[in-house]
């Protein structure tokens, strides 16, 4: 089975990332079991200088399973939501599947839609907290030097499609990609 490679903001990521973090870890664990038994069976002892490089090895590992740990966290996003926001959409900047990370949530969102001065937000899911969301991101927002720039998180998939296809009807901003690289930089 090929894997298309997929980046962050497309609807496909975070199942195509879950399954190559998955990937490099049990690479990564293979790795130091197999410098430590190389180095038992060749001394036929533990106590050796390749059993403290397969230990060191295990830091990568046991970080890239952190990495696996949250990924799993993430819940499956709506393939039929996204078939229909991905046709209303129109020539708006939008990110499909982003996982946004804070000290005290996270918050999935199913997509965002970028233009001018405008920023807003669909999740499908109950226990995401639109309000905390919101202030998350205008703080990031405040943080990189984005000024008077709108956010408003949608529980409701009508009123995100209404107010997306006016998004369309508006004239594009110049900072629309910067924008949007930052929510890709802080969501997994």
């Amino acid at each position: 089975m090929k894997m298309q490679k997929q980046t962050k903001g497309e609807f496909g990521y975070p199942a195509y990332q879950t399954k190559l973090v998955i990937l490099r870890t049990i690479l990564y664990f293979l790795l130091a079991m197999a410098v430590f038994l190389l180095g038992y069976f060749s001394t036929k002892t533990k106590e050796n200088l390749l059993t403290v490089v397969a230990v060191c090895g295990l830091l990568p590992a046991c970080k890239s399973l952190v990495s696996v740990i949250m990924y799993l966290r993430i819940p499956k996003f709506n393939d039929e939501t996204y078939q229909t926001l991905s046709r209303k959409a129109g020539n708006v900047t939008v990110l499909y599947s982003l996982y946004l990370t804070s000290y005290k949530n996270n918050f999935p969102i199913n997509c965002f839609g970028i233009r001018g001065n405008c920023l807003i937000g669909y999740t499908e899911f109950a226990t995401c907290d639109a309000a905390a969301c919101e202030e998350h991101i205008k703080d990031l927002l405040k943080q990189n030097s984005f000024k008077n720039v709108t956010v408003k998180i949608f529980k409701e998939q009508r009123k995100f499609e209404e107010r997306l296809i006016q998004l369309g009807n508006t004239e594009p901003g110049s900072k629309e990609t910067d924008i949007a690289a930052l929510l890709c930089d802080i969501s997994l």
